[in-house]
């Protein structure tokens, strides 16, 4: 879902009352938004001012989709997950030091409620990438661990671990305005592709503890968004540059490769020099210094330690 956060010292009219607290509210404009915060609907009625101090979150109409959307899942769910929500997406912007998407905590609501109701119905639903996001999102999914916890203090309900991976997901498309849960699994999978393609051509095992493996993960987790989007890497490198981090790191570029045909093959993505001179530089760092395992072939030419 799509929306933004507004703030602004005015006074707002209740249009309609959603929950004890969530509000359709009219801005001084005539601007129609839905407001969240604890106790804010509370003994209110159509028309009342809104008390800004109770304010927490602001959901501006930018499109009668997503705005709709957000109204009719707040209706609908009972109003103790959408505070829960509220106080994940809090812990996870402390842990994280940065501040998600407020509109996420709808989204991982609707979710967990749903998620509860599944396993007390006993039909949870597997999540055949908890691997790979334990892997590609750590701090995330201990966030979702830590979630799961709240959960099972609020609910009494204790969700399979399955469930924190999926809790990641959504902090994970949270810490950007314009993703959609759809694209933050196929970043994952792509991500999920390009590993393989370095371990096997490298006969390595990467060390999910390393900071060259990190850095690798973060790269490829913009670049994969790049390919899904179709968005070229604009940058003004030379030529003379990429030839000569080519030629220097003749096996990673050779990898860099690789990718750029699964790419190419999958995605329809053409990967253009720059892109492969920054892959190529991600890759010789991480099977370098970021892998458990040693080599069985010469990652480039001066051998390993050039």
């Amino acid at each position: 879902m799509d929306g933004s956060i507004f703030w602004e010292e005015c006074k707002m009219r209740i249009c309609r009352i959603l929950t004890n607290n969530a509000l359709v509210v009219l801005d001084e404009k005539g601007k129609e938004q839905i407001v969240c915060g604890k106790g804010i609907g509370y003994k209110k009625r159509p028309g009342d001012n809104v008390d800004d101090k109770l304010v927490e979150t602001v959901y501006v109409k930018e499109g009668d989709q997503s705005f709709e959307q957000i109204r009719r899942t707040l209706e609908a769910l009972p109003e103790e997950y959408l505070l829960l929500a509220q106080h994940i997406v809090e812990a996870a912007n402390v842990s994280l030091n940065m501040k998600l998407n407020p509109v996420m905590a709808v989204s991982l609501a609707d979710h967990l409620f749903y998620a509860i109701q599944r396993f007390l119905e006993g039909t949870p639903i597997a999540n055949s990438l908890t691997w790979e996001i334990k892997r590609f999102y750590q701090k995330e999914y201990e966030v979702g661990l830590m979630a799961l916890d709240m959960v099972e203090s609020q609910f009494k309900v204790r969700l399979p671990e399955s469930e924190a991976a999926f809790i990641a997901m959504h902090i994970a498309n949270g810490e950007t305005d314009d993703s959609t849960m759809e694209e933050t699994f196929a970043i994952t999978k792509i991500i999920e592709d390009i590993c393989n393609i370095v371990r096997v051509y490298f006969r390595i095992e990467m060390d999910a503890d390393s900071s060259y493996y990190y850095r690798f993960i973060t790269h490829l987790k913009y670049f994969a968004r790049r390919v899904l989007r179709q968005e070229q890497y604009e940058d003004n490198s030379s030529t003379d540059l990429a030839e000569i981090i080519f030629a220097k790191y003749e096996e990673a570029y050779r990898c860099a490769c690789k990718i750029g045909d699964y790419l190419s093959r999958k995605y329809h993505y053409q990967l253009l020099e720059e892109e492969r001179m920054y892959l190529t530089i991600h890759i010789r760092l991480v099977v370098n210094k970021g892998s458990k395992m040693p080599l069985e072939k010469t990652p480039e030419k001066g051998g390993q330690n050039s």
